[in-house]
């Protein structure tokens, strides 16, 4: 009786899980490079208290593996903002002072002269460092992730190279993300990594959406609460066939 209790109370809590990221994800509908990031894992796990110490459960644990499948491109006609190709991540600094990885690609010049995502964080050059940018240059972005300068005041159109993008290729890793919204490789501590085979591509003037659909995380969201229902009514049910039994050996 108490394994079907220990049962459907870890189902129930699994279930609390995944609610609590649909949320996450709804509010993230808009959010550009947004990746959904929640798989579940089976694992075991041993039930305390007394009489069953050698008792072992299974239950569900969450897991924030990146899932990398694309969002809808968003043209923005701004050079300045990239849609990362394939596997492409871009690194950037976070507020750790770490090199950290993400998808999201609005690219502007912050007030100390450095290339920075609009939420704040430095983007990183090939090499690990800020890019600094030339005053009163055009800047663009080509396809490699090259950003190149130009004087508007050149009528020959003439272009400089400023730097490289740290860009990375993670077909070949798996990405976790952090609580920060940004990605490291999983299992490791936050730094650069090796880049795949695949290479690395941009396309500039686009933005890459938000992975999660409004629609889908409403109807996952109906599903779980319904879900969610059936299994404290087991639950319950349980509980009072267990009084049931107790009942009928006091009577025995």
């Amino acid at each position: 009786m108490d394994k079907g209790i220990y049962t459907a109370v870890a189902s129930i809590n699994s279930q609390r899980m995944q609610e609590t990221n649909s949320v996450h994800e709804l509010a993230n509908v808009s959010t550009f490079g947004f990746k959904k990031a929640y798989q579940m894992a089976l694992q075991s796990y041993r039930v305390d208290g007394d009489g069953f110490k050698t008792r072992y459960l299974a239950g569900n644990a969450a897991k924030g593996v990146v899932d990398l499948t694309p969002g809808s491109r968003i043209a923005t006609g701004n050079d300045m903002d990239i849609f990362m190709n394939g596997s492409t991540v871009l690194g950037v600094r976070n507020d750790d002072g770490n090199t950290v990885f993400t998808r999201r690609g609005d690219i502007r010049p912050n007030q100390n002269g450095e290339l920075s995502l609009t939420t704040g964080q430095v983007v990183l050059n090939d090499g690990g460092g800020p890019i600094n940018i030339p005053l009163d240059q055009i800047l663009t972005i080509s396809d490699e992730g090259v950003v190149y300068a130009m004087d508007p005041n050149d009528e020959t159109g003439a272009t400089n190279e400023v730097a490289r993008l740290l860009l990375r290729d993670s077909s070949e890793v798996s990405l976790e993300k952090m609580e920060d919204g940004l990605f490291k490789v999983l299992g490791q501590a936050p730094g650069d990594f090796l880049s795949g085979a695949e290479g690395v591509s941009v396309s500039s003037g686009q933005l890459e959406g938000s992975s999660a659909n409004a629609m889908d995380v409403m109807v996952d969201m109906i599903a779980g609460t319904r879900a969610f229902e059936m299994k404290m009514k087991l639950v319950k049910e349980l509980g009072d066939l267990g009084d049931s039994n107790n009942t009928l050996m006091r009577l025995a």
